[in-house]
């Protein structure tokens, strides 16, 4: 028996880090190892071979089906690429299990519920609790989902601090303006991921709260003076002091450290900074490689030749096949890159691959009631921004909120209490840039009711023109309208005439459903909006 159990562990252990040599591997494995696709949900089959070949260390689910499908149709879709690619892994030569990741976000970040994940709180709603333990918890929460799914990575947490309102890419995904507090989150959610065995990447290093441009779209510059960068870089190195596994990069160029190269490609920021100066240890990803802020003439393989030349482990190559980029890379050795540069990234990745437990079948994590755990986030953060909650007359209450497609169906945990506390309630459901017919519509609801509830969608910067004029229509004509922020709290600026404003930093079930107990009178308020704004 003692023998029998001595071969078993032996058994277990000839696929851990340790024992998988680098040595062993092809020079394309090793650089495959340090490479990460993206594969939309459904569409695995086109990386069957590259998954065979062991050319591939990482896969970032990110898509899936974006319709109306039910959410359990989606997560199936989901379930079954990730099987699918389990499969194939152990079908490569040395057997070496990929590590699976999401962009687990919320706020403006819908893509989760394409793939039929639950939906998340905004890290501003946290940031405007400002309550350690239920941050940490939200993130457990986080790490539990992802661990359903067969996951490994979360590339998160947003540890930008939003300093600029007109952000058009961070807004709601940061935990605020203020970095002392972004700070204090930052340590509770790399903890609720890592203790759960979800490598945490905090993003997007070394800040992109103070831009105004989209990395996705074009090339950004954040200009500020070395003094006041070194308050973005707080939130990294509280992330650093607790353990973080992963840290990710960002397309911006910061003239105060680089005045040429954007982070992911500058030894200056990711070597000499983040490494030699702020003593991060673990796995440096660059965000993806097929932005426009990382264009290169030579396209993604020289895009991650030259990110690996300045210090990054892991390059998100998106869609691209891994073959060419392989090639690409192995071509710059003796030239810009070494052998043995690349095989000490791939070391950093087999070395996550067994702190998130891959070659150990029995991964403990915390067992939490989703719903629950999410919903004490949203009662400690939805804010009351302005004025005060009266009692509500006797009678029809009109709900007329605008949302995008994909959260819709969320809206109807809103209505949920005040039906329960015996009103009848009717709702006009908008689009983000509403036509004519939709002010007619929302006039015929508001006027046959005693109530009027009205809820901005508003993702960052300057609110789409006829939303508002929609809005200040009906805020003129009925001023006692209880007026909701339902995604970004910088929108509440452009409605003056509201008396009374909540900010639910976004439209989840639970921030729907605590809104509707404040207005009720039923649940005090307890956000506030100067801790993250």
């Amino acid at each position: 028996m003692k023998f029998f159990t001595l071969l078993l562990l032996f058994i277990s252990c000839t696929c851990s880090a340790g024992t998988v040599s680098l040595q062993n591997l092809s020079e394309e494995e090793i650089i495959g190892q340090t490479l990460t696709v993206r594969i939309d949900a459904g569409d695995q089959a086109r990386y069957e071979k590259a998954v065979k070949a062991g050319l591939i260390g990482t896969v970032l689910i990110k898509g899936g089906l974006e319709g109306t499908q039910p959410p359990a149709q989606k997560r199936a879709l989901t379930v079954k690429t990730i099987q699918d690619l389990r499969l194939w892994e152990k079908q490569s030569p040395h057997k070496i299990p990929l590590l699976i990741a999401f962009d687990y976000e919320s706020g403006g970040v819908v893509s989760p519920l394409f793939l039929g994940m639950k939906r998340l709180p905004s890290n501003m709603l946290l940031g405007a609790a400002e309550n350690k333990k239920i941050t940490r918890r939200a993130f457990s929460a986080a790490a539990q989902e992802i661990r359903s799914l067969d996951g490994q990575i979360n590339f998160g947490p947003d540890l930008d601090v939003n300093t600029n309102p007109q952000n058009p890419v961070i807004g709601t995904r940061s935990f605020g303006a203020h970095p002392k507090n972004v700070q204090k989150m930052a340590r509770q959610a790399v903890k609720g991921l890592q203790k759960n065995k979800v490598a945490a990447f905090a993003k997007h290093f070394p800040g992109h709260g103070d831009t105004k441009d989209d990395t996705h779209l074009s090339s950004a510059v954040m200009d500020l003076t070395l003094k006041d960068l070194k308050q973005h870089l707080l939130p990294f190195q509280a992330a650093i002091d607790a353990g973080v596994w992963g840290i990710m990069s960002s397309h911006v160029i910061y003239p105060a450290l680089d005045k040429e190269h954007p982070a992911t490609f500058s030894r200056k920021i990711l070597t000499d900074l983040l490494r030699n100066k702020m003593g991060f240890k673990g796995v440096i990803a660059t965000d993806s490689l097929d932005m426009e802020g990382a264009k290169r003439q030579g396209g993604i393989g020289q895009a991650a030749a030259e990110a690996y030349a300045a210090g990054a482990d892991m390059a998100l190559i998106g869609k691209t096949l891994p073959d060419d980029v392989i090639k690409y890379v192995k071509s710059q050795y003796g030239k810009t890159l070494s052998a043995e540069r690349m095989r000490q990234s791939a070391r950093r990745i087999l070395e996550l691959k067994e702190k998130t437990g891959l070659f150990d079948k029995k991964v403990k994590i915390e067992r939490l009631d989703f719903d629950q755990t999410e919903q004490a986030a949203a009662e400690h953060g939805v804010t009351l921004a302005k004025g005060h909650i009266s009692p509500l007359p006797a009678g029809p209450v009109c709900f007329v909120l605008f949302t995008e497609p994909s959260l819709q169906h969320m809206l109807a945990a809103l209505k949920v209490p005040f039906r329960q506390a015996g009103h009848e309630t009717r709702s006009v459901y908008l689009p983000v840039t509403p036509a004519k017919k939709d002010l007619k519509a929302a006039q015929r609801c508001a006027k046959n009711s005693k109530t009027l509830v009205l809820g901005s969608y508003q993702k960052y910067g300057q609110p789409d023109p006829a939303q508002q004029k929609l809005l200040q229509t009906l805020l003129e004509k009925y001023p006692n309208a209880i007026f909701i922020s339902l995604l970004s709290p910088y929108d509440l600026a452009f409605y003056p005439q509201a008396k009374t404003a909540l900010a639910l930093y976004g439209p989840t079930p639970q921030s729907l459903r605590a809104a509707a107990e404040i207005m009720l009178g039923n649940l005090k308020p307890q956000g506030d909006l100067k801790r993250v704004l």
